[in-house]
């Protein structure tokens, strides 16, 4: 059985200093370079290029909810899904008055992703994603204005590393981490996939995952809809978990 493990990254796989412990990076070289499928799914963007640049991918990565991929391997951007221009127009009337901490524009421009804040963007450049932080107050009233808009997709999460702000990750309709793990799935061929996470926006990755874990750091109601919970974000949780399934595995295999 092909089987694909694919983890989030704040708060699951890397520690609350959103770094990898030196110990997840070695346990992981170790596994990938053994025959272990693993790979990411993120809401970040190009910060991965930095965070991630000791492991040993040999599958790509998923990044910015699902919006494409990033391939280590070739150093390229692959598969990009970005908003249409008229909906971004949209979007910046709706949201104009909605005082937000940050307003970040993620754009893709010659390869590269970039982000923009909402004064300085470039309005030639395909906007993949538009990322607000604001207080967790206003939630559902950034949600009753983003909700009345059509050909989007987004996601409101709590800020992993501070209390009461929230983040909203808003992308293309029909774009999230599920869909791209699916086509992910079926590109590679893969029988079985397990994944991990820590936060709401995480959960559709569970739509499309045989096992859905949760970090023992995560938010309850993650817990809750997880196959099971596992080790912190502190500990390795993430890859002490596949190192013990991938011996079980190995270990059913020769009997």
């Amino acid at each position: 059985m092909k089987i694909l493990y694919v983890s989030d990254l704040d708060g699951t796989l890397l520690n609350m200093n959103q770094e990898l412990n030196l110990s997840t990076i070695h346990k992981l070289n170790d596994l990938i370079e053994n025959g272990v499928n693993f790979t990411v799914s993120t809401g970040r963007g190009d910060s991965i290029r930095t965070i991630l640049k000791d492991i040993n991918f040999k599958l790509p990565v998923m990044i910015l909810n699902g919006t494409l991929n990033y391939d280590f391997n070739k150093k390229e951007y692959v598969n990009a899904k970005p908003i249409p221009p008229e909906k971004v127009l949209e979007l910046m009337k709706k949201l104009k008055n909605f005082n937000t901490k940050t307003f970040e524009i993620q754009t893709i421009i010659d390869n590269e992703v970039k982000r923009f804040s909402i004064s300085n963007w470039n309005k030639n450049s395909k906007v993949l994603a538009i990322n607000l932080l604001f207080s967790e107050k206003r939630k559902e009233e950034l949600s009753n204005i983003l909700n009345k808009i059509q050909g989007i997709n987004f996601f409101i999460h709590k800020k992993v590393y501070s209390y009461g702000e929230c983040f909203c990750d808003i992308i293309l309709k029909d774009v999230s981490k599920a869909s791209r793990l699916k086509e992910f799935k079926e590109q590679y061929g893969f029988d079985k996939v397990i994944s991990f996470g820590d936060s709401e926006n995480d959960l559709p990755l569970a739509e499309i995952s045989d096992e859905f874990y949760a970090v023992e750091n995560g938010a309850e109601i993650v817990k809750e809809k997880a196959t099971g919970v596992i080790g912190s974000c502190y500990n390795d949780g993430v890859v002490n978990f596949i190192s013990k399934d991938f011996l079980r595995i190995q270990k059913e295999t020769k009997t």
